[in-house]
């Protein structure tokens, strides 16, 4: 993911930036707050002491420490609402994502047909272990051991019923391939649909 990681680092700068710029905004304005407060706690003193040039400068002072937060308070509005690209940039971004995403996926995807290959040829060894190992079963029980099939009469009077002995692993890889890759997209990249024609071909001959 090294582009995307570039790509989510570009993005993140931008959104630092602004932030930052908002910070400052917000500074500036409990800077204008804390500017108001005093010069009213001057206007008081002044009208107090009935002093008007210290009166006239602590006007000055709100006007201007006002006059600053009421700027600066639309600038902080401006820079948390205005787009940080232009539409053209946006798409061009969007597309670069995509794309990128696209590419990655599709590297990873030839990994992992290579590593259903494997599994599918597992799956089909496991399927033969199974195959041979039932057959075994099936001579050992009927034909060695010669046991009959269906209802065998016991030395009290009574029967039994003889079943087929059958082999089941509870864990197996064609178990897995079957249940959880065969069928799917990536299985079918990896030749599952050419394999199957071509034992339907073989099946021909």
């Amino acid at each position: 993911m090294t582009k995307l990681n570039e790509i989510d680092s570009k993005l993140t700068e931008l959104l630092t930036n602004n932030k930052n710029e908002i910070d400052g905004f917000a500074a500036k304005i409990e800077t204008a707050d804390k500017a108001i407060q005093d010069a009213n706690e001057e206007l008081k003193n002044a009208e107090s002491t009935v002093n008007v040039e210290d009166y006239n400068r602590a006007k000055n002072n709100i006007w201007s420490a006002k006059h600053a937060k009421e700027l600066y308070e639309k600038a902080k509005v401006d820079t948390e609402k205005t787009p940080l690209i232009d539409r053209k940039q946006y798409n061009s971004i969007l597309k670069e994502i995509k794309d990128t995403a696209d590419s990655e996926q599709e590297e990873l995807n030839k990994k992992a047909i290579e590593l259903i290959a494997n599994i599918r040829n597992l799956a089909n060894e496991s399927g033969e272990i199974t195959n041979k190992a039932n057959e075994l079963m099936n001579n050992l029980q009927r034909h060695i051991y010669r046991e009959p099939e269906g209802n065998i009469p016991r030395e009290d009077g009574t029967t039994t019923w003889s079943s087929d002995e059958i082999y089941n692993a509870r864990i197996t890889v064609s178990d897995f391939y079957n249940s959880k890759v065969k069928g799917t997209p990536l299985s079918k990249l990896a030749g599952e649909e050419l394999q199957q024609d071509q034992k339907l071909n073989w099946g021909v001959r």
